[in-house]
């Protein structure tokens, strides 16, 4: 597999420094570091937001299962100033209250578009997401997606990806899970939404959901810039036969560069030195996919 080297210097943030200063007004920008709770329906999210809130651009980072907004802190680190920067807690991760029942791809993305409406984000958005965040920004780009302009997948989960579950003890592919149950609907006024089902696997369903989606779409994202990093070392998992691994690894490798189908402007890159958590592995190289995505926004 083709190696991927980058190295850092310090004209890169002036080139995005660049990039940026013409999508935001000097006379208007007011740069702020600010962390809060943000109602969103009966609840609260935790957000971080960084640089001037009038930008006409904000890249909006989207974590993996489990993650909290400090995944981000490196990555954004090396971001301009004069960017819009927005980082959140899902519900009931870090600092983020819990929301409504049961907490489906649907749901979360219905509270992210939420969020960004009561934080007043203006103008167009680059998503970023890594693992299974990048399932939910797929998600989010269907179904309000008027505003993004790019995105990019750090070592993405695939709908279609075999992984290791407690529940089903062992490797599984969870969409062949689906057993064609209703997902309830996402909604902010109720505790738990009508018809929850607490037998139902939902991410099993909706898993299969985006992947027949897919075959019928395979160009989801139409002609958006999207970069896609993938992880050049994955370790083998403690007692998974060593022929297993190796087959469940080509696997993955090959649905992550499959997954430049979604989009017509798609570039993947292989970071033969970062292990699933590249943002914190090597941030240099997610800023560099978002200073791409900027770039053809700029075309």
């Amino acid at each position: 597999m083709e190696a991927f080297c980058f190295v850092y210097q310090r004209k890169v943030l002036l080139l995005i420094a660049g990039l940026v200063s013409g999508l935001v007004n000097p006379a208007q920008a007011t740069p702020v570091f600010k962390d809060t709770l943000v109602t969103v329906g009966n609840h609260k999210l935790y957000v971080v937001e960084q640089g001037p809130q009038d930008s006409k651009l904000t890249i909006v980072f989207e974590s993996g299962a489990g993650g909290t907004s400090q995944d981000w802190v490196k990555v954004k680190a090396l971001l301009p100033d004069n960017l819009h920067t927005v980082a959140y807690d899902r519900a009931g991760s870090g600092k983020s209250e819990a929301g409504p029942l049961p907490r489906t791809m649907a749901q979360e993305v219905l509270e992210l578009h939420k969020l960004l409406k009561a934080i007043g984000t203006k103008g167009n958005v680059i998503l970023v997401a890594q693992s299974l965040g990048g399932l939910l920004v797929r998600l989010y780009t269907e179904r309000y997606g008027n505003n993004v302009a790019g995105i990019v997948l750090v070592d993405p989960t695939h709908e279609s990806s075999v992984l290791g579950s407690m529940k089903y003890g062992g490797w599984v592919r969870l969409r062949e899970k689906a057993t064609g149950k209703p997902i309830p609907q996402p909604q902010l006024k109720l505790t738990v939404s009508p018809g929850y089902d607490t037998t139902a696997d939902y991410m099993a369903e909706e898993f299969q959901k985006i992947y027949l989606a897919a075959q019928r779409h395979p160009q989801q994202l139409g002609n958006r810039p999207l970069v896609i990093i993938g992880a050049g070392i994955r370790s083998q998992p403690p007692g998974t036969p060593d022929e297993q691994w190796k087959q469940l690894r080509a696997e993955r490798d090959e649905q992550l560069r499959n997954m430049t189908s979604l989009s017509s402007n798609a570039k993947f890159i292989l970071d033969a030195k970062s292990s699933h958590n590249i943002q914190n592995d090597n941030p240099q190289v997610v800023m560099e996919a978002i200073k791409t995505i900027i770039d053809q926004i700029h075309q």
